[in-house]
């Protein structure tokens, strides 16, 4: 058995950092003041499930002490060889259709075999689609009094408002550096595992908040009983903290030898810890210099970029180059905006269209009194996205490229923020990355929903689809959506 299992929280004694969640269930529990269904949110391996598991066992539990599950009774001892019916435990990932939420209502409404209360544990909720979640509403509405559910999520924002007001929320925290050392401590303890102060501080600093990963980490580096920092460094390529200190130095101070430096680093460490320590350094000496303006500024300039360029080195061809680009951005002061990108032949081209269709308005009145027959946008793209339309309808793209580009003396600014998503404007900035015409006619014909974490393309033709859903188009937009600071978003086309 692994250290994380063999350690997992079994009552509420043993949960760690959530105090406030797990004495208000305690209480719950012991005034019997419970409520049918209850919500646990936010971050990851902070222990949401473990609680729901630890709950449905007290609030079933024969001898309860102080509102903590006895472990010792037959219901504690079925709970806790996953033996017991009466606890359900789902994940919604692989459980999404309304026919699984359905199965659940028509088992759900008998009363328990063995305990008190039938309870249902659903993990990932926010994965349940839109037909599961209005069958899941139903019994949220009538629930029998033997049924209680337990949701658990890291993204709440996702779930309907119409569930959310039927449960009782409970927001987790990310544990803290010093809780999880008392924890690994702890274990290290029972384990009869020596480990030393860095190697502890390390683990803490890679889990980010995590219990299981902290724990998953204390296991992976244990070698013959004992962690010792010196062969986590020789194993994962991980530098010292005067290696790390050295690189800032040079990097503050604008040195260009350390251009030449990088292909020693890169041989030598693993680029991506490397550079995360980096960013821990860089974020303590931002708060040591907090009182000085220009370094405020310029330590803020490096830590938003090394973020930046962390993220893209996950995704990229090469992530060496990536991190070599910021060492440069960062050393000559340049920052890059979707502004900055120059404009296409084909953008230029729009740009003038759309001046020229400007200056119109501004016609005599004459020609005012006389204007031409309006057709409506729906009625074009009617005809202009007709599949049969497109196998006469040659590729326009090499066409417009031979147009003459007049010279523009004013360029047209985007001014996007990373929280304001408009589709103009996406539009625009796949232009300015020299998109063909054919994929921005194809969106402009299609419906977009952006949700921070997901664009969603609703086209209206098979051309469309076709057209958007290449490899080529796909990477584009991806492009297109970081010059705009929306880093990671999954593209779906429908």
């Amino acid at each position: 058995m692994t250290l994380y299992l063999k350690y997992r929280p079994k009552d509420f004694e043993s949960l760690v950092w959530q105090d406030f969640i797990k004495n208000t269930l305690r209480q719950a529990i012991i005034k019997d003041k419970l409520v049918w269904a209850y919500l646990f949110c936010w971050p990851r391996w902070t222990g949401k499930t473990s609680t729901a598991r630890i709950f449905a066992k007290a609030i079933n539990c024969i001898n309860l002490k102080d509102g903590n599950p006895c472990g010792e009774c037959e219901i504690c001892q079925w709970v806790q060889n996953e033996n017991l019916v009466d606890i359900v435990e789902i994940d919604a990932a692989s459980y999404t259709g309304v026919d699984n939420i359905r199965e659940i209502i028509e088992k759900a409404v008998f009363s328990p075999t063995r305990c008190k209360y039938k309870v249902y544990i659903i993990d990932e909720v926010h994965m349940l689609s839109k037909g599961a979640f209005n069958a899941l509403l139903k019994i949220l509405e009538e629930p029998p009094l033997h049924l209680k559910f337990i949701l658990a999520t890291t993204e709440s924002h996702k779930i309907p408002e119409t569930i959310l007001s039927r449960c009782q929320r409970y927001d987790f925290k990310s544990i803290t550096s010093i809780d999880l050392k008392q924890r690994l401590l702890y274990i290290a303890k029972e384990e009869g595992i020596k480990i030393d102060d860095e190697s502890l501080e390390f683990i803490t600093k890679q889990a980010n908040g995590g219990l299981r990963n902290a724990i998953s980490l204390f296991e992976q580096l244990v070698v013959n009983g004992e962690i010792q920092f010196e062969r986590v460094i020789q194993n994962y390529g991980i530098p010292r903290s005067e290696i790390i200190s050295n690189f800032y130095q040079k990097l503050i101070s604008q040195d260009t030898t350390l251009i030449s430096d990088f292909d020693a680093i890169a041989s030598e460490y693993n680029l991506q810890l490397f550079f995360k320590e980096l960013l821990f350094f860089i974020k303590e000496k931002l708060l040591e210099k907090i009182d000085s303006l220009s370094d405020v500024k310029a330590h803020i300039f490096l830590l938003e970029n090394l973020e930046e360029a962390y993220l893209k080195s996950k995704n990229s061809f090469d992530g060496k180059t990536t991190f070599l680009v910021w060492i440069i951005k960062s050393i000559k002061n340049i920052s890059f905006s979707a502004n900055d990108i120059p404009s296409s032949p084909i953008s230029t081209v729009h740009k003038t269209f759309v001046e020229k269709k400007v200056s119109l308005k501004e016609s005599p009145p004459e020609i005012k009194n006389n204007p031409l027959p309006e057709i409506s946008h729906d009625d074009l793209f009617d005809v202009f996205w007709d599949d049969n339309f497109w196998d006469i309808m040659p590729d326009t793209q090499e066409s417009f490229e031979e147009i003459p580009v007049p010279k523009i003396i004013k360029e047209q600014k985007i001014n996007v923020t990373n929280t304001t998503f408009h589709q103009e404007w996406f539009i625009q900035a796949l232009k300015n990355l020299w998109a063909k015409w054919a994929l921005t006619m194809s969106l402009r014909g299609s419906s977009l929903q952006f949700d921070e974490k997901n664009l969603i393309v609703f086209t209206k033709t098979k051309i469309a689809m076709k057209q958007i859903s290449s490899s080529d188009n796909i990477s584009l937009m991806t492009g297109a959506l970081e010059t705009m600071w929306f880093l990671n978003i999954n593209i779906e086309i429908k």
